[in-house]
């Protein structure tokens, strides 16, 4: 017998494999209520089987209109993130996101100079732990602006109604 996190984790890999878009939006109150939990075991499962080193991008709002969007990342894209990434690492990172048509030149340009700025102006981790920070949310946005770019608004995913 499966556990429910594994159930959580198909669940919700198979709505992801029906999407056209590769990128799914649920509501966290939704999940729980049809697995039967507490939102809190929605985030585990996210927070372990859906993050940056397993190939997902995932957004989180809570409240009453919260949301949860998650992305399948590209297989290539997951060598990409900076978990590892030493500052001259971002430069190559960013070539990659132009090459892929993600990034302008000029975006990549002014990114870069961001990027070392900071590596020369905030010695030691610190400095690391902000360009990591920076290039992850440059990431996340990406995913997002580029489907409202396409017009796309999510597979909005609708959870059948809950029997039994």
């Amino acid at each position: 017998m499966r556990s429910l996190v594994e159930e959580i984790e198909n669940y919700l890999k198979e709505l992801l494999a029906q999407s056209p878009h590769g990128w799914i939006e649920v509501q966290r109150k939704d999940l729980a209520e049809k697995f039967a939990c507490v939102p809190s075991q929605i985030t585990y499962v996210l927070n372990t089987r859906f993050n940056l080193k397993c190939g997902y991008f995932v957004e989180s709002r809570r409240g009453g209109r919260g949301y949860i969007r998650i992305w399948k990342i590209d297989s290539c894209f997951r060598g990409l993130f900076p978990e590892d990434a030493i500052p001259g690492d971002y430069l190559g990172l960013l070539h990659t996101l132009v090459q892929k048509g993600f990034l302008t030149e000029r975006e990549a340009f002014l990114l870069n100079l961001v990027f070392r700025v900071i590596e020369s102006k905030v010695h030691g981790e610190f400095g690391s732990f902000l360009n990591r920070q920076i290039f992850r949310e440059v990431l996340t946005s990406l995913g997002f602006l580029r489907n409202l770019e396409e017009g796309t608004t999510g597979s909005q995913a609708r959870l059948p109604d809950r029997k039994g």
